[in-house]
């Protein structure tokens, strides 16, 4: 062990059940070994959320995701539960962003928004925001009666949306919304992308998607299922659903990095199976898989760049800021915006219950 990693043991040791540490499945090997949890974005913030004993989270992931766990662990209900005491969300490195969230800006949806209401009623259009978004696009949707949604309960937002308005202008990912209303029937000429379309078409719609997209799954190509499929005989397909709509359709499965984990760990051993999403997720895949294949779809890794910002020296930094007494990183949601971002996440919750 180096003495790196030694100190962050001692330090954890010091803090104790003070400090947590979240790491994303996407998130380099010797960080998310030193995380207390391991998952997915949202898993993430609502089990920090729950935490009661914590005052400090350091977030090994990006910027929305400690956003999100500001906005859950700070909320009116938990601040009233600790007597008004603020739990610091601390993130390694504050340049680690993510290009999808930075696609859509609150600026530039309240623009499409003021549009889309010369065209059509917006009384009738209900915005949803995938979670890898600004907390101010929560708040949008918060303000306007909106909804978040997750990889996992895309389907089920979008149905409670559809059921209560006509429409739904879905951001930032244009995959996960188009390849959610597929699967749900909706027909492909009431899918629009909002850069592409013309008036008529928007009137005839029903979901009006952002043209956002994930830079590391927008690398996942129908000729990499072909290819992989001659590769290896017998091997499942599965992918993300922020992959290409042709990707998802020739695949065998899609679903989020939870999906993903729970379903390869849980089938027969000797399995083989191809994983389109981030690939140091696929290479722990593989390593807690012994007993099976599992290789990257593509044979050319991708790799998400903004979260490999945070390294073992950059925790080490923000580890001995929260000891000190003095953090540093810290990501604090502005009380107004947070206050309606969580509405659009508890309407999202209230989905699934």
């Amino acid at each position: 062990m180096s003495d790196l990693h030694r100190h962050i043991d001692n330090v954890r040791q010091q803090l104790g059940k003070r400090l947590l540490i979240l790491g994303h499945h996407y998130q380099r090997e010797e960080v998310i070994a030193h995380a207390d949890l391991r998952g997915d974005s949202f898993q993430l913030s609502a089990a920090a959320a729950n935490n009661t004993e914590c005052d400090t989270i350091i977030f090994c992931g990006v910027h929305f995701m400690a956003e999100t766990a500001d906005i859950l662990a700070n909320s009116a209900e938990n601040l009233a539960r600790r007597n008004g005491q603020r739990i610091n969300v601390l993130l390694p490195d504050l340049t680690a962003g993510c290009s999808m969230a930075d696609m859509a800006t609150r600026h530039d949806v309240e623009r499409c928004w003021n549009k889309l209401s010369e065209i059509i009623d917006i009384n009738d259009v209900v915005p949803i925001t995938y979670v890898n978004s600004t907390a101010e696009l929560k708040a949008f949707c918060g303000q306007h009666g909106g909804f978040a949604c997750t990889s996992t309960n895309a389907q089920a937002v979008l149905e409670t949306a559809l059921k209560q308005k006509r429409r739904v202008l879905f951001f930032p990912d244009q995959h996960l919304g188009r390849n959610t209303a597929l699967k749900m029937g909706i027909a492909e000429s009431e899918i629009v992308c909002w850069d592409d379309a013309v008036a008529g078409q928007v009137r005839e719609s029903r979901i009006i998607l952002w043209s956002g997209y994930c830079s590391v799954h927008q690398k996942f190509l129908p000729s990499h299922v072909d290819a992989i499929r001659e590769t290896y005989a017998g091997i499942r397909v599965i992918v993300h659903p922020e992959c290409f709509r042709e990707v998802v359709d020739k695949a065998d499965e899609s679903g989020s990095t939870s999906f993903m984990l729970n379903r390869i760990s849980k089938s027969p051993a000797g399995s083989s199976w191809a994983v389109g999403t981030e690939s140091r997720f696929v290479e722990r895949l593989a390593k807690q898989n012994p007993d099976k294949t599992v290789v990257n779809l593509s044979f050319q890794p991708s790799y998400c760049d903004t979260m490999a910002l945070i390294d073992v020296p950059k925790l080490v930094a923000t580890l001995d800021s929260a000891e000190s007494g003095q953090p540093k990183n810290i990501i604090r949601v502005e009380n107004t915006i947070a206050a309606d971002a969580i509405l659009c996440l508890q309407r999202m919750l209230e989905c699934q219950s």
